[in-house]
């Protein structure tokens, strides 16, 4: 069992505390650069159409938003660590070509296990969408039956089922981005399958600090309020995370110790 979130949360505020200038400045520049990038596509929506909109949405949040945070994630697990560092450190996966391309194989890595559970957990949902819809009857050449108008009812309740499966299937990569920034000879896929060791233990408590914390996240989606609460979600992650990490490596040493033989000698 890992530390209550409690403890996770007064550790995360200690190692904000005396730092939260810094703190500030390095969620401002994640956030400022997300928002900048919302607007393009909103402007890509309004000239070129939604699809083009969420292709080109999709391509900046791989290849500029994802190496982004994983800069900002490092940056605050320095924090966590006692350092103190520029906030130029942030935008440290775009230092060099190898650091970004590390950074990258990790986002599509992720990118490709959401597409594929969502697409597998949504499907349902897309077929009873084209069934209730009028195109799908008139290219088949039959009038619309009454009862399709019913089944917005269900299609609702499935893309919430869909969407609530989807968060507990990637809940087990979750620990992915910490592994990666926390050590430079970790490639992605290593990341992401020792995240899924790791996460079979500790899911479910990441979950309920998850909860814990519903009414600031629920105040950060005002917008205004993220900047000043990025660093605190972000350190409690954090805070999580290299607990859970400590509390797999006690694990593996005491399996690994009870293995080692012993000899007694009787002279």
């Amino acid at each position: 069992m890992l530390a209550p979130s409690g403890v996770i949360k007064q550790t995360a505020k200690t190692a904000l505390s005396g730092k939260a200038l810094a703190a500030f400045s390095a969620s401002c520049v994640f956030v400022f650069i997300c928002i900048i990038c919302t607007m393009l596509s909103e402007l890509i929506w309004m000239v070129a159409g939604a699809a083009s909109a969420v292709v080109f949405a999709s391509l900046l949040a791989i290849f500029l938003c994802a190496p982004l945070a994983l800069g900002v994630l490092y940056y605050f697990r320095r924090i966590l660590w006692g350092q103190n560092d520029n906030i130029t450190i942030v935008f440290r996966y775009f230092s060099c070509i190898d650091e970004y391309k590390r950074a990258l194989h990790l986002t599509l890595l992720l990118a490709i296990r959401l597409l594929a559970a969502g697409a597998l957990l949504f499907s349902p949902s897309v077929i009873l969408d084209a069934l209730a819809s009028e195109k799908f009857y008139s290219l088949i050449g039959i009038s619309i039956p009454v009862w399709s108008s019913n089944l917005w009812v269900v299609i609702s309740f499935l893309r919430v089922v869909a969407g609530v499966l989807l968060f507990f299937v990637m809940l087990k990569y979750y620990m992915a981005p910490f592994l990666f920034i926390g050590d430079d000879n970790m490639d992605a896929a290593e990341a992401v399958n020792m995240s899924t060791i790791i996460s079979k233990r500790t899911s479910g408590e990441f979950f309920w600090l998850i909860v814990s914390m519903a009414a600031w996240i629920a105040l950060s989606l005002l917008l205004i309020p993220l900047p000043f609460l990025l660093p605190y979600f972000i350190c409690v992650y954090g805070v999580h995370c290299r607990f859970a990490v400590a509390n797999y490596n006690k694990d593996v040493d005491r399996v690994n110790s009870e293995h080692i033989p012993h000899f007694e000698a009787n002279i």
